[in-house]
């Protein structure tokens, strides 16, 4: 029997530093969001402004780890099929509903139903991870979620902020069942949504912490501000301006050349490396891209470390694996790849009979990087006389394309995963049941599935050591880097703090008046 509890998990820390409250704290997006419905339709700038409005019975750590947010502790069986959570007692809704198992049993039963089109239904209906037999209520501070059998994966996809498994209230959803607006535990309740303008949250006076200090997006989250405005802001320079003008206290998207300028103008900055994965998906499907000499090819023309600088002017350093540099997983075994060879790059698509092909690469138009990369492997692709055109899209437009697998080759970044696994899982798979599944190798499925399961972290390693070399041989995607976060706040702002997601956390942030 295991047994997880917030007072042996969270950091023993003092509480966060009095101030005055702040009437507004006012972060840049760099685009809209995409949903305000959790873990569906989602995005990362969705998964940024509805952290600080809903939670679920797990959180993660600043290291990345499970433990409890809305649960106080948690019990899981020998045999690892029964969890059972114990409920916070005194925790509200934002519309005056207190928390207990029914809304639990409520927002899972609403999630693992395929008409809500969960994005992580399939790692608890049995597709990619165990499936949920029944979330029974024996009392209204208790949960038992009852599996199908162990995973090592159970706790953390729960707390996975891509997933948004989080407990809503019914009131979240219309008489009719359409989705209103979400209306979860969190310190700030959803407010207002001016689509492509801004989102506002508001502070929700009935919240009621965890002891500790910000840890991950567990701990204490003490909302110092009365307001938070997510201000929709596509242009880098038009960002910085309004960071430099006061009109926006926090811009989390600076570019590499602009530390300088951003700080001598008084601005705080800091370059934080994230778990994040930037990529060039390649359609393995696709005729030409069918090919494993072609691939290797592509592997040998680019160069990552000339694009990781490109894109970040110098501050990334180039990653192929699909494990962060961030990771404890991370190993020099991870840099192991097709070494840049350009006149190799050629021979290999002449004996593919592809010398000269072409190629479309799909990238978007934010302040990413991902134009930069782009653009660099297409000069790279160029030396070895394969001929790259770059379509520009905008970012709604290129996600769905990857949601649909409508693209030849696309430079896209994955948001950080937590584990090594779930980071695998973002493209092994099959594209019948997956679009975006890249990576369709029987064996690499099948040791993704054991990963799942082995709970040894010296086993898993060996695991996600094997499916990074199956990967350099096949490269069914070109992992490219590890992007940084790069943030500038305004010169009052204290207490803001970037992490490996990259996620910005708003809670326990004021201005100094």
């Amino acid at each position: 029997m295991r047994l997880l509890a917030i007072a042996a998990l969270l950091l023993a820390a003092a509480p966060a530093a009095a101030a005055e409250p702040t009437p507004l704290l006012s972060i840049a997006l760099n685009a809209d969001i995409r949903s305000s419905n959790p873990g569906v339709q989602r995005d990362f700038n969705s998964d940024v402004v509805l952290s600080h409005v809903t939670e679920g019975l797990v959180a993660l750590r600043e290291d990345q780890t499970p433990v409890p947010m809305l649960a106080e502790a948690i019990e899981v069986s020998p045999d690892g099929t029964a969890y059972t959570f114990r409920l916070r007692d005194g925790v509200t809704f934002h519309d005056g509903r207190p928390l207990t198992s029914a809304e639990v049993a409520w927002s899972w039963k609403r999630y693992l139903d395929p008409a809500t089109q969960w994005q992580c239904l399939e790692r608890f209906d049995g597709r990619s991870g165990p499936k949920v037999l029944a979330v029974e209520t024996p009392d209204p501070r208790t949960v038992v979620f009852r599996l199908d059998r162990r995973s090592a994966l159970f706790l953390v996809n729960m707390a996975t902020i891509q997933c948004g498994a989080v407990v809503l209230s019914p009131s979240s959803l219309g008489p009719d069942g359409a989705w209103i607006k979400p209306v979860g535990t969190g310190p700030y309740v959803f407010a207002d949504w001016q689509k492509n303008r801004h989102v506002e949250l508001t502070r929700f006076d009935g919240y009621k912490p965890v002891p500790g200090e910000r840890d991950g997006l567990a701990g204490g989250k003490q909302a110092l501000a009365e307001k938070l405005r997510f201000v929709v802001i596509p242009d880098r320079s038009v960002m910085n301006a309004a960071l430099l003008s006061g009109q926006v206290d926090i811009v989390p998207d600076v570019g590499a050349t602009e530390i300088e300028t951003m700080k001598a103008a008084g601005a705080q900055v800091t370059v934080t490396p994230t778990l994040s994965w930037a990529v060039l998906l390649l359609q393995t499907r696709d005729p030409l891209l069918s090919d494993a000499r072609v691939r290797q090819a592509l592997a040998r023309a680019i160069d990552g470390k000339q694009v990781a600088e490109a894109a970040s002017f110098g501050l990334a350093t180039p990653n192929p694996s699909a494990i962060a540099t961030a990771s404890a997983y991370h190993r020099d075994a991870d840099a192991v790849w097709p070494a840049y060879d350009p006149a190799e790059a050629t021979k290999l698509l002449q004996e593919a009979g592809r010398a000269g092909a072409s190629i479309r690469i799909q990238t978007n138009n934010r302040p990413t990087g991902q134009h930069e990369a782009a653009l660099m492997i297409q000069g790279l692709l160029a030396g070895a006389g394969l001929d790259a055109q770059i379509e520009t899209l905008d970012w709604a437009t290129q996600l769905q394309n990857y949601r649909e697998g409508k693209f030849q080759a696309s430079v896209f970044t994955y948001s950080g995963r937590p584990d090594p696994a779930l980071a695998f899982d973002s493209i092994i798979g099959s594209k019948d049941e997956d679009p975006t599944s890249q990576w369709e190798d029987p064996e690499a499925i099948a040791w993704l599935a054991e990963a799942k399961t082995v709970e040894d972290k010296a086993a898993r390693q060996a695991i996600f050591d094997r499916l990074h070399a199956r990967m350099a041989e096949q490269v069914p995607v070109i992992g490219l880097f590890n992007p940084v976060q790069v943030t500038a706040v305004g010169p009052k702002v204290r207490g803001y703090a970037d992490w490996a997601p990259g996620t910005a956390r708003l809670w326990g942030v004021w201005k100094e008046q």
